[in-house]
């Protein structure tokens, strides 16, 4: 019973520490390479980077540490800086008993995943911004996303107690949780060379169309996100197995459709946004990130080789002139995103429109043309735009295409950027602007302009520096390595660059070294924190498992060693019950094993 309590109060938002009478530095992240982080470089908190010296400290002082997580582009990140890290009363109980550290999630994507899948496994769910107390170890405590400020208050004052009477007895529970609950070993791995092709992808089609709204496309009946590495899964069975049932197809032009013809779309600046928080692709939540915009180009880039009729290579070249015109970097390359809150902190601001700033775009007879095509709800204070070309547009073609001139003078521009030049995201971009100049030559020219930055940038001689211009800030990790690698060897086939072929190579073997760690593949090369043994199979999440996109090269890229080609060779006869019961999040391998089978 003694075990058990001790077990339930590291799941309970209480612990702390005693305060400690040495002064840590003031705030580290005044001027900070990160515009998130230095968002917070006012604060009153003394904030901390992720850094060795954070541990040496916890360890001397007897301290928890609060690991703050968040990004730029992340509206409850700014309410929460706002209501309670810019809060004196706040920053006085944090620089007394914990210390503060602040962390980008977009440069440390390693560590954020392993402290998201802390927090769902004891609350359910997880978010940004993510707040997790650590012992002086390294093993996670409690954690949440956005709490008020009060409640927040409340939290830190009981955690303080806590760690002061129960320190001991809470670090021997949050390690022995971590032990038994952490270990994430993947429900049995081995190898089966033998499981029928047609079987795995049965069961991938099956759990999808579970998933699927085949009324408005997409998976899920709450929020919808894009899933694009699920959508290209489909994609490539449709190609690889014609004799399907229809409604796979049908359902996958629809999703196709709703992403571009709805509110996921943004109708008067192009791009799309992050997700929708409702089913219906209505209501956006207003970020744009780099990577949605570069992969889903992709995405409508090779439907667009199954259905050249439906218009897709038209709805990905305009993705890219959004990302060409809003989110290119003067030193070469793609930022990370806009914002989702304006200047003034409005979630949605560029975006969402009343009748006097239409009125002070248009002409009145163009506003009562608008609102009799049904653009907007006559009843509604703001709203968004509804689509004035493409296949979802009413009206004349002539008029609509001057309205909509004359609203983009409004433009995303004016939204916030993170201005982070990530070696993962610009490969992407790379990837869908290689694909794209099949398509139409003239992005031949930004592909070329972007490998060659990326060399420069992001390239040394075979390793990666993840973020742009700041070496020693964020460790290139798994995902940065196979994504690059990945764009290079396609870069290289597309325009017959040797550079980048052989630069691919060199990128593939040293993610070898780097990442494979007993037959399982870690994230990042060190860490801070203890961890868990790595995976026997990476998944599909946002992005296409790196595992897969390293296999991908490996097995193609000319040269590479004969052993790591070797052992790639075998990884694909991988399985694992997680991918037996929940292929779902296993596309991206399964398709690559068929193709590898024949």
């Amino acid at each position: 019973m003694h075990h058990l309590r001790v077990l339930r109060l590291i799941l309970l938002p209480l612990l702390i520490l005693t305060a400690a009478s040495s002064a840590l530095a003031a705030n580290q992240l005044r001027g900070h390479p990160s515009p998130y982080l230095a968002l917070h470089g006012d604060d009153p908190v003394d904030w901390k980077t992720w850094q060795d010296e954070v541990f040496t400290r916890a360890k001397a002082e007897n301290r928890l540490i609060l690991v703050s997580i968040g990004y730029f582009s992340c509206h409850w990140c700014h309410v929460m800086q706002r209501e309670s890290y810019s809060d004196q009363s706040i920053a006085a109980i944090l620089n007394r008993s914990y210390i503060a550290v602040k962390v980008d999630r977009e440069l440390d994507p390693d560590l954020d995943q392993r402290l998201i899948s802390f927090v769902e496994k004891i609350r359910g769910s997880a978010g940004w911004p993510l707040n997790v107390f650590l012992t002086p170890d390294g093993y996670p405590v409690t954690g949440f996303t956005y709490l008020p400020r009060a409640s927040f208050i409340d939290v830190l004052q009981q955690l303080e107690v806590e760690w002061r009477s129960k320190h001991a007895q809470i670090s021997a529970a949050a390690q022995e949780f971590f032990l038994t609950q952490m270990q994430d070993f993947e429900n049995q791995a081995f190898m089966a060379p033998d499981i029928p092709a047609k079987q795995l992808v049965d069961a991938f089609v099956s759990q999808a169309m579970l998933a699927a709204d085949e009324m408005q496309g997409g998976f899920g009946n709450t929020s919808k996100f894009p899933n694009v590495p699920q959508m290209d899964a489909l994609l490539d069975i449709i190609s690889r197995y014609p004799q399907l049932d229809q409604d796979l197809a049908d359902f996958v032009q629809l999703t196709l459709h709703s992403m571009a013809t709805k509110n996921l779309h943004d109708h008067v600046n192009d791009g799309f946004f992050r997700y929708t928080t409702d089913p219906d692709w209505q209501t956006p939540h207003y970020e744009k990130m780099l990577y949605d915009n570069a992969q889903l180009a992709t995405l409508y880039l090779r439907a667009h080789r199954l259905w050249p009729d439906k218009g897709y290579a038209d709805i990905a070249s305009r993705t890219l002139d959004f990302v060409e015109t809003n989110l290119k970097h003067p030193d070469g390359g793609y930022i990370s995103s806009l914002s989702a809150v304006d200047r003034s902190d409005k979630e949605g601001g560029a975006y969402l429109w009343t009748r006097d700033q239409l009125a002070n775009q248009l002409t009145r007879d163009e506003v009562d043309y608008l609102a009799r095509q049904g653009q907007f709800d006559t009843n509604t204070e703001e709203f968004l735009i509804a689509a004035l070309s493409g296949p979802a547009a009413s009206g004349e073609a002539g008029r609509n295409a001057s309205i909509l001139g004359k609203l983009k003078r409004r433009g995303s521009s004016s939204m916030p950027a993170d201005s982070k030049r990530l070696a993962s995201w610009n490969a992407m971009m790379l990837e869908a602007l290689t694909l794209a100049a099949d398509n139409d030559e003239r992005f031949a020219k930004p592909a070329a302009t972007l490998f060659h930055s990326m060399r420069a940038e992001f390239y040394d001689n075979g390793a990666l520096i993840r973020f742009a211009g700041n070496a020693g800030v964020a460790d290139a990790v798994l995902e940065d390595y196979a994504q690059v690698a990945h764009a290079f060897l396609n870069y290289g086939r597309r325009f017959d660059n040797e550079v980048a072929i052989d630069s691919s190579r060199r990128l593939t073997e040293n993610a070898h070294l780097l990442f494979l760690k007993n037959d399982r593949w870690q994230q990042k090369s060190r860490s801070l924190i203890p961890l868990a043994p790595g995976k026997w199979i990476i998944p599909d999440l946002v992005f296409y498992s790196p595992m897969t996109l390293w296999l991908e090269v490996a097995l193609a890229v000319p040269g590479l060693a004969a052993e790591t080609r070797r052992e790639a060779r075998q990884m694909l006869q991988r399985a694992s019950r997680e991918m037996l019961d929940s292929p779902y999040f296993y596309g991206s391998f399964i398709m690559l094993r068929i193709d590898q089978q024949g």
